[in-house]
């Protein structure tokens, strides 16, 4: 698979103005707010930004009858997080509008499954942590929180709570996956921000990266169930990060051992 691994310092100017979004205009499941779509097809045009999880691109899979690699081939680019240094998969836009490459006529081809990010739209969704020890992380402990994004489309005709735009586009209240994949992105995180500290080999980082997004996001039979596949995929990639990082601390010394000490 030839994926454009790059760094987008755009993506870190887009997310810095998601978190101040977040940050100052957070909503509660039964806060509301106006909005209701044309269908206009603006929201799906001049957008970078839609980066995909493990459940976005297995449902596009499974909707459009491909595998994931095949999507990933097809519609997306992957890129190291320049912050949190973990492979990330976005839809890489198209044409002189920068569409969205699941655009067509002004319809999403994946309508019935497209990606978590476009069905919250207008909102947008952030993460907080309800217990900030980090020695207990645990998938229960990442809770998701609400915001209202600028809006250029649509009307105000309608108001609704934060629930029941939730329920209308059949995204889950109480989402079982969000857990699991906001912990497995900070384990990721954690390791690869630390192990880059030690200062490996290229070849070696991008043997790690590329078995990470193999098993992350990949490696997904679109006919079977999600969540037993993406949680045994989860504790393989657990497993093998933990005997990487102990072989490193063999290697290196005490853990955290930076280049030129």
């Amino acid at each position: 698979m030839d994926n454009n691994m790059i760094d987008k310092r755009s993506m870190d100017k887009r997310m810095k103005e998601i978190i101040d979004m977040y940050t100052n205009n957070s909503l509660g499941l039964d806060d509301t707010f106006q909005f209701k779509c044309r269908e206009c097809g603006k929201c799906c045009k001049n957008r970078d930004d839609i980066m995909l999880t493990t459940r976005d691109l297995y449902n596009i899979a499974r909707e459009l009858g491909r595998t994931p690699e095949e999507i990933v081939e097809r519609y997306c680019e992957v890129y190291i997080g320049s912050g949190s240094r973990i492979p990330i998969v976005r839809l890489c836009p198209v044409g002189p509008e920068n569409a969205c490459p699941l655009l067509y006529k002004k319809k999403c081809i994946v309508h019935k499954s497209k990606p978590s990010v476009c069905a919250l739209f207008p909102l947008g969704r952030g993460t907080t942590l309800a217990n900030m020890d980090k020695s207990n992380m645990t998938p229960e402990n990442f809770r998701p929180t609400y915001f209202v994004q600028p809006i250029e489309c649509g009307t105000k005709d309608c108001t609704q709570t934060v629930r029941e735009w939730l329920e209308k586009f059949e995204l889950p209240v109480e989402d079982e996956f969000y857990g699991f994949w906001n912990d497995m992105i900070s384990f990721l995180s954690s390791f690869f921000r630390e192990i880059e500290a030690k200062n490996l080999m290229t070849q070696t980082m991008d043997t790690l990266w590329g078995g990470t997004i193999q098993a992350l996001y990949i490696d997904y039979d679109p006919k079977e169930d999600l969540m037993p596949q993406f949680l045994g995929n989860s504790a393989k990639l657990k497993m093998i990060i933990s005997t990487v990082k102990a072989m490193a601390e063999k290697a290196f010394g005490e853990a955290g051992i930076n280049d030129g000490e």
